[in-house]
Parts: structure tokens; sequence; C-alpha cells
């Protein structure tokens, strides 16, 4: 609005004096005609232009136009009626120009687009419709397109000739930006605020940013393009910005983001920036920013150098759990006992124990009388003797007296082996940011009960109507008992507290350069104990800490032993096994247990570190 009060201004101080005979607008040219003139027509052309003058002061422009025309035609020879009709004129073009302004910033483009038709109709040689003349062109409107979804648009940029031009100019403010800005075909409107200070504007072979840049410091002035050929030039303050400046809405994306991230960039954004309002989504990892479009670009291009700036690595993470058993039972068992005895001894036990059996044997012809081997052979044949040692499986060594007997008494050889070999593989990928964290987590959450609460109560229960006379009769017909009361007050609540069990990996890497990457590794192991204290399981923790620098592409191995259980048992004669020959006359019986973690890592950059000193700088306008 301001804007179309502003030309509307310029449009008002150029148009011709009231005294000025003969003045020409929109193409209509009143001049003085000599011709007769009847009473009639004088008296009635002056009553229209009194008519006229009412409507100018009832605002009602269109007719007070059609009864000047009137009052013209009538009485040609009077200038003030022509002269008249030429104010009316200008004043309706202005308000139209006005009511389309006002309509295009409420998004009435239609509206508008009639409003400035209405005011060429009327009058197209003027200076103010000639400018809003481009607005008449396109048959959408803005922010639509032809299926007419709606669109957003996006801001105003100028289109200036591509030219360079030098210029040395000595006059106020005013002048000096009216005749650099059209020389690159940017029609310009002045707002009141610019000033008349004389300067001087001395610049050689310039573009136009270049052009603008200067003229906005020298004359403390900015620019807002009303479309492609026009701009509005206001001083410089936070008023006429804040007033005139467009502002942009926009959405930026920043993947891998976290909350804190996000609201830093907001800080910088509203700090550094001065955008106004700025919004971050953590769920889409984006923030939503308003402010200068000349802003935003600057702080686009600022993100863009942040988000280039934070190198991505993919970490290709293999972890291999390798469980190990062997079982070995091998050799010889020999008795541990034996029994040795001599056999003429023995023997002649046996025969004077049982001499009538003896006596029958001889007198029956069964034996002679001296042969007592064959004596022997017979008693313990007939099933007579029973509790002999004799009667038992033996051998024999020596000779005569001497004669001893060995009782074997049993052995076994073992030839056993168990073995298992079990390797578990669990593969991934991480995308991790540069000198971020990244944490795998393998196991389970282990409940342990920490406290318990219960009720402090007496164990009995006194409650009128309830464990007294009263309504427990009723109760009690409803299925309620003293018992279960009681027991519900006295219950224990256990607290739990939930404990990570298994494996955690936290890796960081750093990039060096291009084909290095420091990684710090830290690796704990968590497992349950065998043994309690005060109820509740021991821990048993490990923790491994270090720091690796490896190619791209090429490997690192963390291995860590898990557990390991090793027995053997050995099963023979004291000291046997130490005589040559009779080692493999032993047995042996081991056992073998291991377990074994290794993990695989192998970086791959994905997005290296800008390493440039420093990035684009950009000149921000200062708000006075």
């Amino acid at each position: 609005m301001a804007l179309a009060l502003t030309a509307a201004a310029g449009a008002q101080t150029t148009a011709p004096a009231p005294n000025t005979p003969g003045s020409a607008s929109g193409g209509a040219a009143h001049t003085a005609k000599k011709h007769t003139v009847s009473d009639h027509d004088r008296d009635v052309a002056e009553q229209l232009f009194l008519k006229g003058a009412k409507d100018v002061e009832h605002d009602d422009l269109k007719a007070a136009i059609d009864v000047f025309a009137k009052a013209a035609a009538l009485d040609p020879g009077n200038p003030k009626y022509g002269m008249a009709e030429d104010i009316a004129r200008q004043h309706r073009v202005t308000e139209l120009v006005q009511q389309a302004d006002t309509a295009r910033n409420l998004g009435h483009s239609d509206e508008a687009r009639e409003k400035i038709l209405e005011a060429y109709r009327i009058d197209p040689q003027d200076a103010v419709v000639a400018q809003h003349v481009g607005d008449l062109a396109g048959a959408e409107k803005p922010g639509t397109n032809p299926d007419g979804d709606t669109e957003v648009a996006p801001p105003i940029q100028l289109e200036p000739k591509r030219v360079r031009l030098s210029f040395h100019i000595r006059n106020n403010e005013r002048n000096v930006i009216s005749q650099v800005l059209p020389a690159y075909g940017i029609q310009t409107t002045l707002d009141d605020s610019v000033g008349v200070r004389q300067i001087r504007f001395d610049l050689d072979d310039a573009d136009f940013t270049t052009a603008a840049r200067a003229l906005g410091l020298a004359t403390n002035t900015f620019m807002v393009p009303l479309d492609p050929a026009r701009a509005l030039v206001a001083a410089d303050s936070i008023v006429n910005r804040e007033k005139y400046e467009r502002e942009a809405a926009e959405t930026v994306y920043m993947p891998g983001m976290t909350q804190d991230e996000l609201a830093q960039m907001i800080n910088v954004a509203k700090n550094v920036f001065a955008v106004k309002t700025a919004t971050s989504d953590e769920n889409q990892s984006a923030i939503t920013i308003r402010g200068p479009a000349e802003n935003l670009g600057a702080l686009n291009a600022t993100l863009d150098r942040l988000m280039e700036g934070r190198g991505e690595v993919q970490l290709d993470v293999r972890m291999y759990e390798i469980d190990r058993t062997k079982a070995v039972d091998l050799g010889l068992i020999l008795p541990n006992q034996t029994t040795l005895f001599n056999v003429y001894s023995e023997a002649r036990s046996l025969l004077n124990s049982n001499s009538s059996l003896v006596q029958e044997i001889v007198s029956s012809g069964l034996a002679a009388p001296g042969d007592w081997e064959a004596i022997l052979a017979i008693l313990i044949a007939s099933g007579q003797i029973s509790n002999s040692i004799l009667t038992q499986p033996f051998g024999v060594f020596g000779g005569g007296l001497s004669l001893t007997g060995v009782i074997y008494g049993g052995g076994s050889m073992n030839m056993q082996l168990n073995s298992t070999d079990v390797r578990a593989l669990d593969q991934l990928q991480l995308r991790v940011l540069n000198g971020e964290d990244a944490t795998i987590k393998s196991g389970e959450k282990y409940p342990i009960e920490t406290s318990n609460y219960s009720s402090l109560s007496s164990s009995s229960l006194t409650i009128p109507g309830i464990s007294n006379a009263g309504l427990s009769s009723t109760l009690q017909n409803l299925g309620v008992s003293l018992s279960q009361l009681q027991s519900a007050a006295q219950e224990t609540i256990p607290q739990v507290q939930y404990q990570d069990i298994g494996l955690s990996l936290k890796v960081t890497p750093r990039m060096q350069d291009a084909n290095r990457v420091s990684l710090k590794l830290d690796l704990q192991l968590s497992a349950l104990g065998g043994s309690t204290l005060n109820g509740l399981p021991l821990l048993e923790n490990r923790q491994y800490q270090a720091i690796t620098t490896v190619g791209v592409g090429e490997t690192t191995v963390l291995v860590s032993a898990l557990s390991r259980q090793e027995s053997n048992a050995v099963t023979g004669i004291p000291g046997l096994n130490d005589l040559p020959g009779f080692q493999d006359m032993t047995n042996n019986s081991s056992n073998l247990d291991v377990a074994e973690l290794a993990i695989v890592i192998t970086p791959h950059v994905v997005r290296p570190v800008r390493r440039e000193g420093g990035g684009g700088m950009y000149l921000l306008p200062v708000k006075q």
C-alpha cells in the first residue's frame, strides 16, 4: 500500500498546473474553439461543473469525470471545465492504482489486474500506469499453475541488462539513483525516506551487481524488487526494512543431525543471519526458517559448507564368536591292587583242612596219594571248596617252595575323542559422522532385584465391620475372607533394575586425511559371575580401550578370549608312567573348553572432510 501511495504522489507532482491552458492528459486534448455558445449551454455547463465539484467532494471521481467532460463539450471556450476533467482523471488513476496495490497485497490478482486495466483506459499515457502495465500480462494468477493447484512463488529477481557501465556523477542522492539504475534497464520508485544529500558517485566498468552494491553504500539505501524490471529504493533503516523488505520461508533438511545439533543451527540462523523465525523438526531432521531472502541465501550456503565439512565414514563390522570343546580319554587303566600268595602254603592249608575228603579221593583211586595237584583239582572241581583263593584264576611264577601265585584284579583300555567347533557370525554396516560415537551392543538385559517393599503393619488385621462384627458376614458371602485381606496387606513389591549383559563396542572414527582413518575402540564385556553377595549376583566386567589408525579399506581385528577352561586327569600306577616304555600304559583324560571373540572392522569414507581454510564471504545488510 505504501508503494502505491508513493507512486501516486509522484504522479500528482507531474500533473500540469491548474492555470496551464490547453494541458493534455490521456490523449484527450482540450483546446479552446471559438464558436458561439448559447446562454443556455453556459448555464447548463456551469450547473454540471458544480455537480462535478460535489462528486469530487463525495469521492465519486468516475461520475465527476463524466460531468466535467459534458460541461467542457457544452462550453469548450471555458478552460476550467477541461482542466477539471484532467485533474479528476489524474485523481481517478491514482485511486485505481492504490486499489490495485491493495488488492495485490491481499492476494486478489484478478481484481488488481482489472483496476490497472481501468486506469489504463482512462489515461494510457500516465507514468504511474505505465509502470504497472506489466501486471496486465499473463492469464494465470501468480502463485498458481494451469491446473489450478496453488504453488509457492519464489522471490522476485531483478533482470537487468548485462552491460558494464561507468559513472561520474555529482548530484543529490535521489538524482544519482534515478540515473544509475535506469541505465541497466531497472525502473525505480523512490521512497520519501531517500535523502537529497549531495554526493559524488564515480564508478568504472561495473556490472549491475557491483553498481547496485556501491550505490547502496554511497546513498545508504536498499532495493526491493517489485518485478523483474522495477525496484523500490528506500533509506536503509530498521523501520524501512521491516516495512518493505520481503521475507521468504524455507525448510532445510539436514539428515543425521541430533536435536542438539539442530538447536545449534537455529542459533546460528538467528544470531548471525538475523532470521526472525526458526523451528526444528527432529522427526524429519529439518529446520524451517523465515527471513529476508538475501539472508536465507547466505544461510543456505553456510549450512551447505557445514554439512559438507562433516565427513562421514561407513564401518563394515563382522563379529565372530568361536566356541571350541575337546575331550580326549585314551590309555590303559591297570588294576590299582593285586594279591600275591605262596601256592605251596595255600595248597597245604587246603589239604589239611579237608583231610577226610582227601582220603576218600585216594581210597577211591581218583588220584595217587602223593599227587597233591590232582587231589586239589578234584577238590575244587567237586564244588566242596568255595572260599579258597585257589578257586580264582591266578598266575604263577617261581618254582618249588617259592612258587608264587598272582590274582589278576582286572583293567580296561579307553580310546575316546569328543570335539566340537562352533562359530557365530554377525555382520552389520554403520554410517557414522566424523568424530561421532557409534555403539554396538549384543546381549540381553538381565533383571536384578535391588530391593523390595512390604507392609509394615502388624500381622493381625483389625478393621471395624470387616474383621469384627458388622459387614464381615456380608463380605464372607461375597467370597472375601480375612486371610485374603491380610495376605494382600502384606504383599511384597520388588524393585528391579535391568543390567546389560553381553558385549558393548563403541567406535569413534576420525578422518586424518583422505586415505587414513583413526579408530577409537572401547570394548566392554559383562557377564554373570558364579557367586552372589547379599543375594545379588556378582558381575564380571572386562574393558579394553585402544586407538588405532588404518588405511581406508584396510581391516583391523580386535580379539578377546571370553573364557578358557582346561582339565587333565591321569589314571595309573604311580611312577610307572615315568619308566621308559610304560608311558602308554597310563590313561589320560583331558577336557578343553575355549570361547573367543574376534571383531573385524573395515572403514570406508562416504563423504570426506572439507579441508579448506574458510568458506565464501557474504556481505549482509547492516540495519540502522
